[in-house]
């Protein structure tokens, strides 16, 4: 819990993660899944003339090719390892293991001398996301005497036990505004599709009354939106590990503008019974300008400042969101924080149901 709000800054744990280089990517999920492949027979040893780069790679071998660390829960992570083995005739040394951002890291290889036939495990951390979201992360590795750098690839998928493929609907210019997506849980267990943006969802294949299944393929028209649509399509189900999540409309329209740099622009609130509240974290990237006053766009909601606490270059806000009306079903609505200069918009979303309400009561007004 938050202490009352001050301007002093607090410390707060914050996920801090080792690192290969993380660019964050949407992609097919089926692209996440797919096993790494057997890696190429590493090129033999060329004769290295004292101080001479040669113009080729070393000749290491990477087990596994891709380090596939599968679905992760939000905020959780992961980790693993790739084995880094010497096939040349002549000691290599590492000079340098460069990740692609800051999200995630790697151990310390640097200096590290591999024999011939010999072998170093390279271990890589991946820093925990707030929402689902697909990664590639890539760590490149120098080694003395080669011009050219070992790439080590890594990716993964941070998940609810509820997820949509893909994980982004696409609708930038020229691209169309009807097709389908798939909802499925990770588990395999059967699951009921209560509301897909405050709507009756519309199925291929499944009709009312069916038994429920861990699959659906759904339908989606964003011109059935007016006058324009949401950029997130918040999906309720009847699972209480996962109530409701969504999938990024991508648009000109919808893209965040980042004035505080977030983790994330979008606040899932989960599920609120009629007359509760909830409280969350809000993550900030840097310390940026200190939080003064937040504020809901909509009457339906309010939402309170509860503090804020700063450590290791990142801020922490706590928020409490309250509904103010009896009604049930998706709560969707603009909050903005505001600094002394500058403001951030942020879109909130939430499942509201009468207390005690079982599966899909109340999510379809």
């Amino acid at each position: 819990m938050f202490a009352p709000y001050t301007r002093k800054f607090m410390p707060l744990h914050r996920f801090i993660v080792a690192g290969i280089g993380c660019s964050v990517a949407f992609i097919a999920a089926s692209e996440v899944a797919g096993s790494p492949q057997t890696p190429p027979p590493a090129p033999a040893a060329p004769a290295v003339a004292p101080g001479a780069a040669v113009d080729s790679l070393p000749p290491i071998e990477v087990t596994p090719a891709v380090l596939d660390l599968g679905f992760m829960a939000p905020r959780a992570g992961g980790k693993g390892t790739v084995t880094l083995k010497n096939t040349g005739t002549t000691p290599l040394t590492i000079v340098a293991v460069t990740p692609s951002c800051k999200c995630t890291t790697t151990s310390a290889l640097a200096g590290k001398v591999i024999p011939p036939g010999g072998s170093e495990v390279l271990e890589a951390v991946l820093e925990g996301a707030s929402m689902p979201q697909v990664h590639r992360a890539s760590i490149k590795v120098a080694v003395d005497g080669y011009a050219r750098v070992l790439e080590l690839q890594l990716r993964g998928e941070t998940a609810m036990p509820v997820r949509c493929v893909p994980s982004i609907i696409n609708a930038v210019e020229g691209k169309p505004r009807q097709g389908r997506f798939v909802v499925e849980s990770l588990d395999k267990k059967p699951f009921t599709i209560c509301a897909v943006g405050g709507r009756e969802p519309e199925f291929i294949g499944f009709s009312k009354g069916d038994a429920p299944r861990a699959q659906y393929l759904v339908k989606f028209d964003l011109d059935s939106w007016q006058p324009s649509f949401p950029a997130y399509l918040a999906i309720e189900t009847d699972r209480a590990d996962c109530p409701v999540f969504d999938i990024w409309v991508r648009s000109e329209q919808t893209i965040p503008k980042s004035t505080f740099r977030m983790k994330d622009y979008r606040i899932n609130a989960g599920r609120i019974d009629v007359g509760g509240s909830v409280d969350l974290k809000l993550e900030m990237e840097d310390p940026g300008e200190e939080v003064l006053a937040v504020e809901s766009g909509a009457p339906e909601v309010q939402v309170q400042l509860l503090g804020q606490e700063v450590k290791d270059g990142s801020r922490i806000v706590g928020i409490r969101v309250t509904p103010k009306s009896p009604a049930t079903g998706l709560l969707y609505a603009p909050v903005k924080l505001y600094g002394r200069e500058r403001e951030q918009q942020l879109t909130l979303f939430a499942s509201v149901r009468a207390p005690g309400a079982a599966g899909c009561e109340g999510c379809v007004k």
